[in-house]
């Protein structure tokens, strides 16, 4: 079955005989204190229940009781300073646990479905582009990871009615002013519809395609990479009475690659051209050719010594219709001009980019074109300016105490970026910013932050994949373990 559910972790009361709640919980605005950026901005907002669909996309909705909003403060002020939470420092004691902080978030949402998803990605719609009105409409497409491969599907999901979120009574005094509309949102549940197509193998990694959203590309574990047309599918969101296609098959699929693979990228600019690589240290540029692709597996991209992790078209900026970059386990990254004839000759190559970790996740900033962000195993992601590799990284952070599993730019904040880490957190950052805090009195624990840290969301455990919504003004939408996340911080 599939859940959503409103304020996941939302400011619920301490069980009897519990101990103290940690200041900094699920959601900490970090690092916003004394730093220099644009202003707050906080938004009222209510809690949600639950409502439960069916895997075969006859939902059936399942009322539950909405979470307790209502927080019970009576050791607050007995204990002295509070102490910031440090996640990959401090320790939860017996009884502890961590609790989402009101007011941090705009908006918070959560679903689930019976598999871990290992990858997402955000079917553009035609609702409209930089819609920032509640309740928001949302298009997600993901992969599953099921225990079993006859369970293993791909779910096209449309996340409806997403409310602002509630702050427990903790709005400025021009948000009261909208009580009585809260009051007549609290009224209304977020809707999870979900279409879901069996799928041979489990899901590496999933890709929509920028043009036209209904194609959907897979890598699954068997080695093989699958283009799919879930029209029918994303049609039938909107509306109950079209015709969901029983078991479709894969329109194309590449049995080429020797080994299987995670790196799947859909180019921005031309209409059905695609990039795969694979374990087997290869890269494919598909071709668009009537009746599907030519995957050009006689004469792929080479160079690395080991398996590819991650790879994307550059978005914007000189060439970048001929431009992408890889990441490998080797350490290194690439950048290929697919105009160059010797597709071993890489027009960059940044060998021990970390030092020598694996380099996990890549993305190109979709506003200044020649730069790019790295995340390595060893927790640390860095900033590069492609003209000037030589001189090294911008910017270095080694803050995550785990492996980055996603890294991802704001789609219209040029110094704003995501990164998702196995330490069970996501943090958001702007370079931009500026500490104008030094020698104040800050509560223990806050230097643990760094000034650029703008927000560190938990809640999740293990995610895997974090996205900024290109239509929904800074919206993130997360997959992990535990399910799927889409938020808006109150800072951003």
């Amino acid at each position: 079955s599939i859940v959503v559910q409103r304020s996941p972790w939302c400011c619920r009361a301490m069980p009897a005989g519990a101990g103290k709640r940690k200041d900094l919980a699920d959601g900490e605005a970090a690092g916003t204190s004394g730093k220099k950026r644009k202003a707050l901005k906080s938004v009222p907002a209510e809690e949600l229940g639950e409502e439960d669909f069916e895997d075969d996309g006859e939902e059936d909705e399942v009322e539950e009781e909405i979470i307790d909003g209502e927080e019970e403060d009576d050791e607050e002020g007995e204990e002295g300073p509070k102490h910031v939470w440090r996640p990959g420092v401090d320790a939860l004691e017996d009884g502890e646990q961590l609790d989402v902080e009101p007011g941090t978030y705009d908006m918070l949402h959560r679903a689930q479905v019976e598999w871990p998803c290992l990858s997402l990605d955000i079917v553009r719609d035609d609702l409209g582009a930089q819609r920032t009105t509640f309740p928001m409409t949302a298009y997600v497409v993901a992969g599953s990871q099921a225990s079993r491969v006859e369970d293993n599907r791909i779910y096209m999901m449309k996340w409806s009615k997403l409310y602002k979120t509630a702050k427990d009574g903790r709005e400025d005094s021009e948000d009261e002013e909208d009580s009585e509309d809260e009051d007549s949102e609290d009224e209304h549940e977020a809707c999870l519809e979900s279409k879901s197509v069996p799928h041979p193998g489990a899901v590496n990694r999933v890709r929509s395609m920028h043009q036209a959203g209904h194609i959907v590309a897979t890598w699954a574990d068997t080695g093989k990479v699958h283009m799919w047309s879930l029209d029918g599918h994303r049609k039938a969101l909107d509306n109950p009475a079209h015709k969901v296609p029983q078991n479709p098959k894969p329109i194309f699929t590449c049995s080429d690659h020797t080994e299987e693979g995670f790196a799947l990228d859909f180019s921005p600019h031309d209409t059905g051209r695609f990039l795969s690589g694979s374990n087997d240290a290869s890269t494919f540029l598909w071709e668009p050719v009537p009746g599907g692709w030519k995957p050009g597996s006689e004469n792929p991209f080479q160079g690395f010594k080991s398996s590819i992790e991650d790879l994307q078209w550059k978005k914007t900026g000189a060439s970048a219709q001929s431009l992408f970059a890889a990441a490998s386990s080797d350490g290194s990254f690439r950048v290929w001009d697919v105009r160059e004839k010797s597709r071993k000759k890489s027009a960059i190559n940044v060998p021990d980019a970390h030092g020598g970790p694996d380099i996990n996740v890549l993305s190109w900033s979709p506003i200044v074109g020649e730069l790019i962000s790295t995340g390595a195993e060893d927790g640390s992601f860095k900033i590069w300016d492609t003209r000037h590799v030589d001189a090294g990284p911008m910017a270095n952070f080694q803050w995550h105490r785990k492996p980055i599993t996603s890294v991802d730019w704001h789609p219209t904040d040029e110094t704003c970026l995501a990164v998702a880490s196995a330490d069970d957190s996501v943090s958001l950052w702007d370079m931009a910013v500026e500490d104008d805090a030094p020698g104040r009195d800050q509560a223990p624990g806050s230097e643990h932050f760094p000034p650029q840290l703008l927000f560190l969301h938990q809640g999740q455990k293990d995610p895997k994949e974090i996205r900024w919504h290109p239509q929904l003004p800074s919206v993130c939408v997360s997959t992990a373990a535990s399910g799927f996340n889409i938020f808006k911080t109150c800072n951003i």
